[in-house]
């Protein structure tokens, strides 16, 4: 893998994407010569007895792209699962965006061969609001972790009984004390 560089003549930026459609729009983007960056996690799992490694999408619901305003344009008016794209345009924030995209391609990397967390700030006792999925926007406490299955059980009370489910980490974001 070779690092993320500014493109003459673009922006790098981020694209929110409809669910589970990130592969899909990378695709597009290939075929098109739209430079990208879909940070991608190996994930085991069991299937008719046999393990099976899928990749996974490491940030849920997003793409990272170079574009200049007339793909972007292109691409919002003809890309059903794209729902909003947004370019860093000043140059600062275009060599921090950047930076940080380099430093997130060095965690897929690490991903590879070892364990990593993705949310690992949020623990026990918190208030998360869930982002995505069947449970989308409602607000919890924290139970537990499961760092095994990249999971964090969450909990919702209602008359006296109580109810816990498992999260995907990343479907989480912590509400400010």
């Amino acid at each position: 893998m070779t690092d993320i560089r500014k493109q003459p003549g673009k922006y790098w930026g981020y694209a929110h994407l409809r669910p589970r459609s990130e592969k899909l729009v990378a695709r597009r983007l290939e075929a098109e010569g739209i430079a990208f960056y879909l940070p991608l996690l190996p994930k085991a799992r069991l299937h008719h007895g046999s393990k099976v490694v899928a990749e996974i999408p490491m940030i849920p619901g997003y793409i990272f792209l170079a574009a200049d305003d007339l793909e972007r344009s292109d691409l919002k008016r003809s890309e059903k699962h794209i729902v909003q794209i947004e370019l860093v345009r000043d140059e600062y924030g275009e060599e921090k965006f950047i930076s940080e995209l380099n430093a997130l391609r060095r965690f897929e990397l690490l991903g590879r061969s070892e364990k990593i967390l993705i949310n690992p700030g949020i623990q026990r006792g918190d208030t998360v609001r869930i982002t995505d999925g069947p449970l989308k926007g409602l607000e919890t406490i924290v139970v537990r972790r499961e760092d095994d299955t990249d999971s964090i059980v969450v909990n919702l009370t209602i008359l006296n009984k109580s109810v816990e489910y498992p999260v995907s980490a990343a479907a989480l974001k912590k509400i400010a004390d």
